[in-house]
């Protein structure tokens, strides 16, 4: 029945009715739908997804090469050009959003999602998977992914820097501004240069690449240093195929250049390093250029590229050609390590000659029948499977060759890409109060919580234009190696509504990232709306929890009262409590305020003093309108607070005169526990 199904599935691919349509998003991306006739709101959606294009789309994107057989099948495909060239993951997630956007407004919301690409797309294709807030994924289908992300750009600086090594004096580079000579500036970028795996395009391009190893050159006109070079470069780059090593030379060079120093991107600043990196030839070792990454720039890079591994329910199908000598194998052993075995079906088609990507149109359709009928069952497929499936299918009609190697195997990443030293992952001793010094006034209250997450804080003052003394951001965020991501940063409000009532709001407000040194140590970067700006600081531990300072490995924190606090009854207001030892507590109180403008007041409990005063801090503005000098601390109330380590508490506060005025009586549930704390015994 089911090889009935798909030679009925072939035959009638040509006839199948259908509607198209392309245009530009709202902020001005291209894109293309088809749908196929009588489909209807709640019917499956495929979301192809390109791979890396080194030019700007001038028009609607490809649907993919498995578009006929999807219409066919009722899916509709949908595909967004993206808002960037080159590596795209920085806008990619929400061109894809923006997509459904428009899908849902022409044709109803979609039922099944299911993302589909190759190479950058077969990442990206994850990637949505687990993007927060994304709709549903049912189903992943990536083909030679880049799912190394961030890795694979340590091989490219790899690359590039052995080139200076090896090439010195033999077909040297330009330079790009420093701090960054090893990066071109994106002037110095060929305007023509579209395709990357052009050889031709690429070597009229790199003339020193070809003056260095004389790759462009026959054999026999090469010199012997130029053989030696060529080998000892082939080496880095992992490859013994000539063509594949020009390809992987121009994304060392331009790709990477591109990166680093376009302004949607990394915009200057590094994200790679080389320091502490072992290379096993002697030579490169001793005299590669030992570059520092921004720690801000990693971060983003790691957040924007890799495979974290949280992809819901979605079941995963992800197939590699066995000698991809530009996305190489071993992208599969990062799938594999990071997501649920029960969740991929992991498979490598065996080649011969190298290729990227280079599937039969009938592996490639057998990969797709087997994640359909995987994710309308438990069934999950396995290499051997798909050997038999693309045979029937090839029987059936289905042009090339069956090379599923069910005995295959993938090498480690770090066999391939010289491992770089870890970054720190923030554990439960990073919570507490963190601060600019030269800043003091304003800093954030920090809590790492269970299950990857972090909650923060940041009391501070308005943005220029908006209304009153004091402001105060919040967020919930991922905890990733080396920091913390906060893509939905809010500023909870108050404002009025139609009919003179308050409407309690969390406005978004934008991004925070912060990466860490160590645990007493880090670096936070904003990226706020008009008013507020884009702006970096060093951070330094304020305080930290009772029992979880930076030298308390390994000791038993007590059962506390640290966390967040709040009446259900006046959602928009609560309390921080930091239980920092010795009877001592931080303390603070945050309010959405009325008509967009917010208080926070806060101060230290000392033992054996009651009630407790919070003073309000006033008189700067957030930014670089901030300065400490201008600050005057005004005592707003007293308080007395009474909760202990378990979920409740209450509070009566008693308002100083002409301050801002909550209720007098709180009636307080926990709302937050920081990671590390132990719960109490009733």
């Amino acid at each position: 029945m089911r090889y009935l199904a798909l030679l009925l599935l072939l035959v009638g691919l040509a006839a199948h009715a259908q509607e198209e349509t392309s245009g530009t998003t709202p902020s001005g991306v291209w894109y293309r739908i088809a749908v196929p006739a009588g489909w209807e709101a709640g019917g499956p959606l495929v979301l192809f997804q390109h791979g890396f294009n080194f030019s700007e789309a001038d028009g609607p994107p490809s649907l993919g090469p498995l578009r006929d057989v999807m219409l066919s099948e009722g899916y509709a495909v949908a595909a967004s050009a993206y808002g960037q060239r080159g590596w795209a993951v920085f806008t990619a997630i929400e061109d894809n959003r923006e997509l459904v956007d428009v899908f849902t407004a022409r044709y109803g919301a979609p039922g099944e999602i299911v993302p589909f690409g190759g190479s950058l797309g077969g990442l990206l294709a994850l990637k949505l998977a687990e993007a927060p807030g994304f709709p549903p994924v049912h189903g992943v289908y990536s083909l030679c992914p880049a799912a190394a992300g961030s890795r694979l750009w340590d091989h490219a600086v790899d690359m590039r820097l052995a080139y200076d090594v090896v090439c010195d004096g033999s077909g040297s580079l330009p330079e790009g501004d420093e701090p960054l000579p090893w990066a071109l500036n994106l002037d110095d970028i060929p305007s023509d240069l579209d395709d990357l795996g052009n050889q031709v395009e690429v070597l009229r391009a790199l003339i020193p690449l070809n003056q260095c190893t004389g790759v462009n050159l026959p054999e026999p006109l090469r010199s012997s240093g130029m053989k030696e070079r060529l080998a000892q470069l082939m080496a880095v780059a992992g490859t013994d195929d000539e063509n594949f090593f020009i390809t992987n030379m121009a994304y060392a060079i331009y790709a990477l250049s591109d990166l680093v120093r376009a302004p949607d991107k990394l915009g200057g600043r590094s994200a790679m390093t080389t320091r502490g990196v072992t290379y096993a030839d002697p030579e490169i070792e001793a005299g590669i250029a030992r570059i520092d990454a921004d720690p801000l720039a990693a971060l983003e890079l790691r957040w924007r590229s890799d495979v974290r591994g949280a992809i819901g329910s979605a079941k995963v199908l992800s197939l590699h050609t066995s000698n991809d000598q530009l996305v190489v194998p071993a992208n599969q052993d990062v799938l594999r390590r990071r997501l649920p075995a029960q969740q991929l079906t992991s498979a490598i088609v065996a080649e011969q000659a190298p290729t990227h990507c280079g599937f039969t149109e009938v592996e490639g359709r057998a990969g797709w029948e087997a994640l359909r009928e995987w994710m309308s069952s438990e069934r999950q497929p396995r290499p051997d499977n798909l050997q038999a499936l693309c045979q029937t299918m090839q029987a059936a009609g289905v042009s090339g060759e069956c090379r599923f190697d069910a005995a295959a195997t993938v090498p480690a990443l770090d066999s391939v890409i010289p491992p770089r030293p870890a970054s720190a992952v923030p554990d439960a001793r990073y919570s507490g109060l963190w601060f600019d010094p030269v800043r003091a006034g304003e800093g954030i209250y920090l809590e790492i919580l269970d299950a990857g997450r972090a909650h923060l804080y940041f009391y501070t003052y308005p943005g220029q234009g908006v209304p009153g003394e004091q402001a105060w951001l919040n967020a919930v965020g991922q905890v990733v190696e080396g920091g913390l991501v906060f893509d939905e940063v809010t500023r909870p409000v108050r404002s009025a509504t139609v009919g003179g009532g308050q409407a309690f709001v969390h406005e978004p407000w934008g991004r925070i990232q912060i990466s860490f040194e160590d645990c007493d140590s880090g670096h936070m970067r904003w990226q706020g709306p008009d008013g507020w700006g884009t702006g970096e600081v060093p951070l330094t531990r304020l305080s930290a929890l009772e029992g979880l300072s930076c030298d308390s490995i390994g000791t038993s924190p007590p059962a506390q009262t640290s966390g967040a606090w709040f009446d259900p009854a006046f959602t928009g207001s609560g309390f921080l409590v930091q239980q920092l030892g010795n009877g001592r507590s931080w303390v603070g109180w945050f309010d959405a305020g009325a008509n967009g403008v917010q208080t926070w007041a806060e101060n230290t409990i000392e033992p054996g003093v009651s009630p407790l005063v919070l003073y309000r801090r006033l008189g700067t503005r957030f930014g670089a309108g901030f300065d400490p000098q201008q600050l005057i601390q005004t005592p707003w109330a007293d308080v007395a607070l009474q909760i202990s380590c378990g979920d409740t508490g209450s509070a009566q506060v008693q308002v100083r005169a002409g301050q801002p005025t909550p209720a007098p009586q709180f009636d307080l549930i926990r709302l937050t526990r920081p990671a590390g704390l132990p719960g109490c015994t009733p």
